[in-house]
């Protein structure tokens, strides 16, 4: 296991909404020593997307049946948005049929209930391997025009791209293309000198103009204001913008255009 164990450390994010086995699964990562760091856990698929949206996350370890967004749901959209996190699916005898179709969100691996601690180890082990062969292909990928930049000349490249378009729909995976990037890589970087990832800067910006625009522009309706500020649902947008302010869009406008 020792040789197995990298010089870099992987975040992990838990979702699972029965407490003692969420608890359970913790000691058992942690008792494994290997180089993965839990970052955050939470009861329902939709609280684990919040967070993964905002923080750098390299594997997921979901129950496949949760309440607010089932742990397969979950794993359908990091297939699509962050196709770079791993996903380890946790799952019942009688949800077999389920995790099956994880299948095609490319899951990484199912861990059965109860947890045993030889098979954790097994699928962390083999989730370890690949991901440092991803991480030296990462640093192995920056292109050569970049190789001659300073990192802080990088980072900077970075924030003007996210300055310019944040109020476009914009991915990780498009940013990465647009500035030759490797996607771990610049993330690692970022959060490096920003101490926050490129997601949670891109949310900062749209966040920052949206209240501009809340207040400039009493005429515009709150949907119209998300869609400008890069978030064409809005419900989302209400959401992202109560979690970031702590108040509605329209309490916002109320409250501070009044002043």
């Amino acid at each position: 296991m020792t040789e197995l164990a990298s010089r870099k450390a992987y975040d992990v994010v838990v979702a699972e909404d029965e407490l003692l086995i969420q608890e359970n699964l913790i000691k058992k990562i942690n008792a494994l020593s290997l180089p993965f760091t839990i970052k955050g856990t939470f009861e329902d698929g939709e609280s684990a997307l919040d967070f993964i949206r905002n923080h750098h996350v390299d594997l997921l370890i979901t129950d496949i049946k949760m309440p607010v967004m089932s742990g397969l749901e979950l794993s359908r959209i990091l297939r699509t948005s962050f196709p770079s996190i791993k996903v380890l699916i946790i799952s019942g005898y009688n949800e077999f049929t389920l995790a099956q179709q994880a299948i095609e969100y490319q899951v990484k691996g199912f861990l059965l209930k109860p947890i045993k601690q030889e098979n954790l180890e097994q699928a962390l082990t083999k989730l370890l391997i690949e991901l440092d062969g991803e991480n030296e292909t990462v640093q192995a990928s920056v292109p050569e025009h970049l190789k001659n930049m300073s990192k802080e000349e990088i980072v900077s490249c970075i924030e003007k791209y996210l300055q310019e378009n944040f109020r476009k729909q914009i991915t990780m995976g498009e940013i990465s293309d647009r500035l030759e990037f490797a996607p771990d890589y610049l993330s690692h970087l970022f959060k490096k000198y920003h101490n926050e990832s490129p997601i949670r800067y891109l949310t900062n910006l749209r966040i920052h103009y949206a209240r501009q625009l809340l207040i400039r522009h009493p005429e515009l309706e709150v949907s119209i204001i998300g869609e400008m500020s890069g978030y064409p649902d809005p419900v989302y947008f209400s959401k992202v913008f109560k979690k970031n302010t702590g108040i509605w869009p329209s309490q916002y406008r109320s409250e501070k255009g009044a002043k």
